[in-house]
């Protein structure tokens, strides 16, 4: 698949408005908070429920690959969505202990604590909204942020998502997202080289396979590096 496209002028002006806009205007929107609150409501047999990310995905060994060629078994990793934190025990399972996850669903956190090997593996409830700024504000910071699928996707303009991550990671940043499609489309590249990093691969679609796919629901690989602080 030739990895050009052309999408509709009203796709590049919404990711015009979530990247440029100043998010004063955002704080009105009735649905800054509708992503919050579908995920935190999600129970096992819900659409989004966490019986739908406890098997292997096709995801998982490109995530662990990339992870390995960048750094150290003892370096420390943020899986932002978690979810029950499958992939997290797919990560400890190769050998890295310094792993740590986020979501905002209190039933998928419980059930992976419950019924996953995740002992020794720092889990926070809430969204990143919450989380992220304490992170910065506690100087916490990991070498390695990751987040996979529908995740900082569905994060309202409002919040700076990309800013956020940027200032807890000291590397790394990899990402499996849809670049153009879900909620909030944004110009990722632009908003990471703004808070210092670079795109150092890219991969569309996120396994290599030339399939005919909608690129609207198609996830590229993006992996970003933190450039020399001035």
């Amino acid at each position: 698949m030739n990895s050009k496209h052309y999408f509709p002028a009203g796709l590049y002006f919404r990711k015009f408005v979530n990247t440029f806009l100043p998010k004063i205007f955002f704080k009105l929107s009735p649905r800054k908070l509708f992503a919050q609150r579908h995920w935190k409501e999600q129970k096992c047999g819900d659409i989004h429920g966490f019986d739908n990310y406890l098997t292997d995905h096709p995801r998982i060994p490109i995530l662990i690959h990339e992870i390995q060629t960048r750094i150290s078994k003892n370096s420390s990793i943020l899986d932002l969505g978690c979810n029950c934190g499958y992939y997290l025990s797919r990560i400890k399972a190769d050998g890295f202990n310094n792993l740590s996850g986020v979501d905002i669903a209190p039933a998928a956190i419980q059930y992976g604590k419950e019924h996953l090997n995740l002992e020794g593996i720092d889990l926070s409830i809430g969204s990143f909204e919450e989380i992220l700024p304490r992170y910065v504000a506690d100087r916490r910071s990991f070498d390695l942020v990751y987040s996979m699928g529908a995740t900082i996707e569905l994060v309202h303009p409002s919040f700076d998502i990309i800013g956020n991550i940027c200032t807890v990671s000291n590397q790394y940043v990899v990402l499996i997202i849809s670049e153009w499609g879900h909620e909030y489309p944004r110009f990722w590249e632009y908003e990471f080289n703004k808070n210092g990093f670079m795109l150092v691969k890219k991969i569309y679609p996120y396994d290599g396979i030339n399939i005919d796919r909608d690129p609207l629901v198609t996830d590229s690989l993006l992996i970003f590096e933190r450039q020399a602080r001035q």
